[in-house]
């Protein structure tokens, strides 16, 4: 059995346009067309939008097994999702994504169960929904006023659905569902162990370079709270670390399958990969998890607890850096020779942190600026470098305009 992710919502509450924006994002998400014993409406196309089937017909097919499952949505109306359609979408290894009326849906969610996640659409309001449905001229008043009262009942279910998405501005919208979605669909998850302390563009560029060579379908950057082979003294706040592993992987070229994780936050420290990679594989048992880490770890992965566990269970993929000792590197490992290399860390990152904050406090604003500046463009999402950039700015804005304090 594959996957499948249910979409279902009120008349006009923009569902099937998320359906389509997913399926650009998502090659392998596949619309599963539904039947129908209505006639077509507007541009719709038979076998694109819907299979259109006369009345008879729908019924015959009811009587044959056809359907996964049927609504008579309005009356002499109905809906149903064809058995047909499912399969052969799971047969070409995708999954099946359905655009189905409430009733279908939370019938679908029963009979799939966790292979499925469903989604309730809405509208931000009952007035923008009349808007919508008025605006879209293809039904009368009467018939909008049937769906806005079948809209107010559709919605007292919302929390029979997995997830409610409020549909106020589509892209947010979109934004929202794929982030949810992309981990449900990927099959092959790579686990990109760190501190990020702090996150730098480097980190990203490998993230981004693992999805282009197609390694996994999704990479996830594991924020550690407290590595044990660090002191905590040496570290960022945690929650800090994590928002700005968040806004990296936003900013990447693709901001849905690579994102952050604080799994380890909710799991005994010191943080040991083992013990992740137990919990994330007892949670999750349908997943191929794989491992990404630089050649400085890879070197000293003999220390790690159960680093035989590891090597065995899991692929580990190592980006090398320069000056690395690669006899160093465990067997077994898969050594990406060709992945970008970058002159910068972290380390380098927290230095140029500590000088500014130096400059800043003794008053020295431009070198303070200089610096901060210069932390940025080792890492873009520096939340910190940026926020005293700010102050700056604002300081000396303020002393080259006030007379009295030049």
């Amino acid at each position: 059995m594959g996957k499948l992710l249910i979409f279902s919502a009120p008349s006009g509450s923009g569902k099937t346009t998320i359906v389509k924006e997913l399926m650009e994002r998502f090659p392998r998400i596949e619309f599963s067309v539904s039947a129908t014993s209505r006639a077509p409406r507007g541009s719709e196309v038979n076998g694109r939008d819907y299979h259109f089937v006369t009345p008879e017909e729908f019924h015959r097919l009811v009587g044959e097994g056809a359907f996964v499952e049927w609504e008579e949505v309005y009356p002499g109306t109905c809906y149903g999702t064809l058995r047909s359609e499912v399969e052969a979408i799971w047969e070409r290894g995708n999954v099946c994504a359905f655009d189905v009326d409430v009733v279908g849906g939370i019938r679908l969610k029963g009979i799939f169960g966790d292979d499925a996640m469903s989604f309730f659409v809405m509208a931000p309001s009952p007035e923008e929904l009349r808007r919508r449905l008025e605006g879209r001229g293809t039904d009368s008043p009467e018939s909008i006023e049937k769906r806005l009262a079948k809209a107010a009942a559709e919605t007292e279910r919302a929390g029979e659905f997995d997830h409610i998405i409020v549909n106020d501005r589509l892209e947010h919208a979109v934004d929202e569902t794929s982030r949810i979605v992309a981990p449900f669909i990927a099959g092959r998850v790579m686990l990109y162990f760190g501190s990020f302390n702090p996150v730098h563009r480097g980190h990203v560029a490998i993230a981004e370079y693992a999805i282009d060579r197609g390694l996994a379908d999704m990479v996830v950057m594991v924020v550690s709270p407290q590595n044990p082979f660090k002191t905590p003294d040496e570290l960022a706040p945690e929650l800090e670390r994590f928002e700005m592993a968040q806004r990296a992987a936003a900013s990447s070229r693709h901001p849905w399958v690579i994102q952050a994780s604080a799994v380890e936050m909710t799991l005994p420290r010191p943080s040991y990969t083992v013990d992740t990679l137990r919990h994330l594989a007892g949670i999750m048992p349908d997943r191929q998890f794989s491992i990404l880490m630089g050649g400085d770890n890879a070197a000293g992965m003999t220390r790690w607890r159960e680093a035989d566990e590891i090597l065995g269970r899991y692929t580990i993929y190592v980006y090398p850096r320069p000056g690395d000792d690669r006899a160093k590197f465990p067997a077994g490992v898969t050594v990406l020779d060709d992945a970008p290399q970058m002159d910068i860390s972290s380390t380098q990152i927290r230095a140029l942190l500590a000088s500014g904050r130096e400059h800043y406090r003794a008053g020295r604003f431009g070198n303070a600026a200089n610096d901060f500046a210069r932390a940025r463009e080792l890492s873009p999402w520096s939340v910190e470098a940026a926020g005293y950039l700010e102050m700056i700015d604002d300081i000396l804005n303020y002393r080259n305009t006030d007379l009295l304090n030049p």
